[in-house]
């Protein structure tokens, strides 16, 4: 097996992509939905009772490690999925560490969240890469070692 080396730049790109987009998005999505049901502030509890509210949610988020996994693969100009896998594992962790202190989201939130992440920032990865093909395709590809 071929040994890859990790482009940390990407990498930190790539989670800082993640995480900064995920808190934006959270905070738009919490605030229209308290705005357009006009609850109080102690009743926010209401909104991880909301299906589909929660299915907002876990789409936004896994759009946006998707979009981590694609800044990660795209700076690090090699290894798409091998980079993008990185940003998946990480956010499956910080998801992992935050379901332990948010016992009010039901368990099929987390469970689903932690099965399509690693797959979300996957196809992020692979978006980086269809990109890069697409801008470079008479590349040649002899002699060097394969880059994805």
């Amino acid at each position: 097996m071929e040994k890859k080396n990790v482009h940390f730049g990407g990498v930190l790109a790539g989670i800082l992509v993640d995480q900064v987009t995920s808190f934006v998005s959270s905070l738009l999505i919490g605030t229209i939905y308290v705005a357009s049901n006009q609850i109080s502030p102690s009743e926010i509890s209401k909104m991880y009772s909301d299906t589909p509210m929660l299915l907002i949610y876990l789409l936004a988020g896994l759009f946006c490690t998707g979009l981590g996994g694609y800044v990660s693969a795209s700076v690090a100009k090699r290894d798409a999925y091998f980079h993008a896998s990185i940003i998946g594992v990480v956010a499956a962790g910080i998801g992992f560490y935050y379901s332990f202190g948010n016992s009010v989201v039901p368990l099929w939130y987390h469970l689903a969240g932690f099965a399509a992440v690693i797959p979300a920032a996957l196809l992020g990865g692979r978006a980086a890469l269809l990109k890069r093909r697409r801008a470079n395709p008479y590349k040649p590809s002899g002699g060097g070692p394969k880059p994805d």
